[in-house]
């Protein structure tokens, strides 16, 4: 059943009681977040990244339209711009081992790095031949080293912080990369999604593969590691839905039932691996079976689910929302969905 707000049923009454029903219903809708996300936007315009400090959930970062935002009241305080504000982050990455460090990757002018939690940023592009970039991933251990996914000229990886980009696309026939994921305990094994499938490296992208067992020849635009176990990849297609692997990446099964929306995004509970979350340009699904079924999770109103973040340091963990409707969060699997927009005072 679709996540909603109660509002009333109208039966038949008098002329007056119906007339009370109806500013009911519409009240409830003008205040729900679920129905109009859009109160919680942060900065100018739709989100399309967002990235959570590693220690304190309360501080988090949103690539908008127009900008970086930044909150350091879990979105309370009205996400203000930080820099970047005529750009359009697309992937945001934070240092695990330092948080003050981030880098930002944009749409118009490549990647950006900040060394102050984003009270500055300065252009880090030396060496990459194509400025529109769609995926950032950090070495989990070591912030000097960073891949970056472009829309036309594959991979590229710095070693250096950023001061200089190496392309890294031996074995990489398609050069649209809009998904990439890094395995925390071998931080060498990295997956890249592609218009023609996934490409698979473990020599930290000095060589990449893709095997052709079930998902080569299609366009994927979402991957995820399941948390507890890196051998157990999603990645989530146009349009076939989503497709598993147990084996880390050599076979890959498609879901029993198939979500043939756009999947931008995919999600998993890192307190049950087995529930997966898609985020669609028709909103939010969920499955339960490890992506073989799915079923609403709300944001059902032309909410173009752009990302997807789970902040596993919350009990239970916060799913995050970027999209059309900015930035929104539920800890109950989408049975309602909370702006994080200003608070009214």
């Amino acid at each position: 059943m679709e996540p909603l707000i109660r509002i009333p049923r109208i039966r038949q009454k008098s002329a007056i009681r119906m007339k009370h029903d109806l500013i009911l219903i519409f009240a409830a809708l003008l205040i729900s977040p679920t129905l109009f996300a859009q109160m919680g936007s942060p900065g100018h315009g739709e989100t399309q990244a967002i990235a959570i400090h590693p220690t304190n959930p309360e501080v988090l970062y949103a690539g908008a339209a127009k900008g970086l935002c930044k909150s350091l009241e879990g979105g309370a305080d009205g996400w203000p711009v930080y820099g970047l504000d005529t750009l359009s982050p697309r992937a945001i990455v934070v240092s695990q081992s330092n948080p003050d460090i981030l880098y930002a990757g944009t749409y118009e002018m490549g990647v950006h790095k900040s060394e102050n939690a984003a009270i500055s940023w300065k252009a880090v592009n030396q060496g990459i031949a194509d400025l529109r970039i769609r995926a950032l991933v950090m070495h989990p251990g070591d912030n000097r080293i960073v891949y970056a996914g472009t829309e036309g000229t594959g991979i590229f990886k710095t070693k250096d912080g950023g001061q200089t980009w190496k392309e890294v696309n031996r074995g990489v026939i398609d050069k649209v990369v809009r998904a990439l994921v890094i395995d925390p305990g071998n931080p060498d094994t990295l997956y890249a999604g592609t218009w023609h499938g996934v490409y698979k490296t473990t020599d930290g992208a000095e060589n990449w593969s893709a095997d052709p067992q079930g998902i080569y020849d299609v366009d994927v635009r979402a991957l995820a590691l399941d948390p507890t176990d890196p051998n157990i990849i999603y990645a989530g297609t146009q349009p076939r839905g989503v497709f598993r692997s147990m084996d880390g990446g050599k076979t890959w099964i498609a879901g029993a039932e198939t979500l043939t929306e756009h999947i931008a995004s995919i999600a998993i509970d890192p307190a049950n691996p087995s529930h997966v979350y898609v985020g669609t340009k028709a909103g939010v699904f969920i499955s339960k079976d490890r992506g073989d079924h799915f079923k609403s999770a709300g944001l059902r109103w032309s909410n173009h689910a752009w990302c997807l973040v789970f902040d596993p340091k919350t009990s239970p963990p916060t799913l995050y929302y970027g999209g059309v409707g900015g930035v929104l969060k539920t800890m109950n699997q989408g049975h309602w969905w909370e702006v994080t927009g200003p608070k009214h005072r």
